[in-house]
């Protein structure tokens, strides 16, 4: 299961209050990736933090992880999850007409030159 954690730092927490854990969380967070635990890790463009993709079993799993996190443990950081699954098979809502017209996308080349 891959589970989506992001973070927000906590009301009057800033870049200057973190700074000495930066090193640790990092090293934390490369170890996890070098482990297959962290799939994908990111900063954020819109405000201070990260998100992080895990590949865990559940939930509580991926929360485990986060709580060994330095800032974490420092108290920094309020923590959100989104648990993913695989979607639907889209296929299965289609019938066989609409399957066929749906076999190329639109915007390849081929299905232009062949419309």
């Amino acid at each position: 299961m891959r589970v989506i954690a992001y973070d927000q730092f906590k009301p009057g927490v800033t870049m200057e209050t973190i700074k000495h854990l930066l090193p640790q969380e990092v090293a934390n967070v490369w170890r996890l990736w070098k482990a297959g635990v962290v799939r994908e890790n990111y900063a954020r463009a819109d405000e201070p933090g990260v998100i992080i993709v895990f590949e865990v079993e559940s939930v509580e799993e991926a929360q485990a992880y986060v709580a060994d996190f330095p800032m974490t443990q420092a108290g920094y950081l309020e923590w959100f999850y989104i648990p993913l699954m695989a979607p639907v098979m889209l296929e299965s809502q289609f019938s066989e007409p609409a399957l066929a017209q749906a076999s190329l996308p639109p915007d390849r080349p081929q299905a232009r030159a062949n419309a």
